[in-house]
């Protein structure tokens, strides 16, 4: 199949073309995402939100995909933020 535009960007982390359809350029995504959250917003993303009956009412990362993939969130997070300088 042939696409009629351009399926590769520049990696922020590692300044190599990268397919635009693979996880590595999905995970760079998100992490650019999170990098433009306050730090109450990441929080609730990782971690999800409980209403003052302590009754979850947002799940969060850990809870949906799991604390392995949280913490591969993380460090993306972290490479692009050194990246960044």
């Amino acid at each position: 199949m042939t696409y009629s535009r351009d399926t590769t960007a520049i990696s922020e982390i590692t300044g190599q073309a990268v397919n635009t359809w693979s996880e590595e350029w999905q995970h760079e995504c998100e992490a650019r995402a999170v990098l433009k959250m306050s730090k109450e917003e990441r929080d609730r993303f990782f971690n999800g939100k409980k209403d003052a009956d302590g009754k979850t009412i947002d799940r969060g990362v850990i809870s949906i995909r799991g604390l392995k993939s949280a913490e591969q969130i993380r460090t993306t997070v972290e490479r692009m933020q050194v990246a960044r300088g």
